[in-house]
């Protein structure tokens, strides 16, 4: 299920451009490697613009991917980063293992029962982010404690900053930093670290914060992090939600033929050797009806609509909270819907 646009506008918390600067410190590029980054809650882009604007002048060739819920936000950032998608994460196809870097600054709310810092980990990184790719985690302090499992299982070399005395009081914000390990099993060594790291987190969510170094601590020349050269192109950043209102818009076109097409397959419909007419007037659920139906699968206009029923098998790595590890589930559903094929794309209404 979506995230309400409303949610998000409650758990909306922008990085603070200082904050940023002293972030971006930590991080660094060879001269000429092409690098994706990735902020899945890009707000109105600023943060994500200020990052592409550090690598660029560091000498990458970057290309900046922003996701934002909420409209008025994504509005502004589509002016100021390379690609914007205005949705939840969750309606995203993002090519796998695509992304160099995540700057990662989810909600600072409950939701379904789970901290959203801790949802938007764990799904954000099990496949878009490349091995050996950057980790940049944006949470409260206290919350670390919810997220130690799965940033010790997924990252190594992992280091946890406070924001500086000018807005920790207020924030109470940290930043992780992490390098995604390899998929796959772990050998005992790996297992025993992973746990001392878990243990750490745990121990640090909990830690007075003069005893957690700020991101002003001047240590950024030994303690870094490359951002590698991303691995696979983004071939797929694309939304999966169709609005109601641009489908309405663009079937109410003066060019588009649809209500005609439609019309003119029902009169030409016959049961018998006499004409049936219909006994009022069709309305917009009664056509798709009928398509879905499969019964108007032609061109109408500039669309060509399909009734579709498809088996859907998703795979997922998921957290379970009973043995604490992370388990594959695979679930398969039926799902009908309208399909859209048009010069803009292809579009289903479910």
């Amino acid at each position: 299920m979506a995230r309400l646009e409303s949610e998000a506008k409650a758990g909306y918390y922008p990085t603070p451009p200082e904050e940023m600067e002293y972030i971006l410190k930590r991080l660094r590029i060879e001269k000429g490697k092409k690098i994706n980054l990735l902020d899945p809650c890009c707000g109105e882009g600023l943060a994500l613009r200020q990052w592409q604007d550090d690598m660029n002048s560091k000498g990458a060739i970057s290309t900046s991917y922003g996701i934002e819920i909420e409209k008025s936000r994504a509005e502004k950032a589509r002016n100021i980063i390379d690609h914007l998608e205005r949705c939840g994460y969750e309606e995203m196809r993002i090519s796998h293992n695509s992304m160099s870097a995540i700057y990662l600054n989810p909600p600072f709310m409950f939701m379904n029962g789970e901290r959203m810092e801790l949802t938007f980990l764990r799904d954000l990184t099990s496949n878009y982010l490349q091995t050996n790719g950057i980790l940049i985690f944006n949470l409260p302090l206290q919350i670390l404690a919810y997220t130690a499992k799965v940033i010790a299982n997924r990252f190594k070399n992992v280091r946890v900053y406070r924001f500086t005395d000018k807005n920790f009081d207020n924030y109470k914000q940290i930043i992780v930093y992490g390098e995604r390990r390899k998929k796959g099993l772990r050998t005992r060594e790996e297992r025993i670290e992973q746990y001392d790291l878990e243990q750490k987190l745990l121990r640090l969510s909990f830690t007075p914060k003069d005893l957690i170094p700020s991101l002003d601590t001047p240590d950024w020349d030994s303690n870094y992090y490359t951002i590698p050269q991303n691995e696979k192109e983004v071939e797929i950043f694309q939304s999966m939600l169709v609005e109601k209102e641009d489908i309405l818009k663009s079937l109410n076109t003066d060019t588009n033929e649809f209500f005609k097409k439609v019309d003119e397959k029902i009169q030409s419909t016959k049961r018998t050797s006499r004409e049936l007419r219909v006994a009022m007037p069709l309305k917009l659920t009664h056509i798709a009806t009928a398509i879905a139906s499969g019964k108007l699968p032609e061109n109408m206009g500039d669309h060509l609509l399909v009734g579709v029923t498809e088996q859907v098998r998703k795979e997922e790595i998921k957290f379970n909270a009973r043995t604490g590890k992370e388990e594959e589930v695979t679930t398969i559903s039926n799902k009908s819907l309208v399909r859209i094929f048009s010069e803009n794309g292809i579009f289903d209404l479910k």
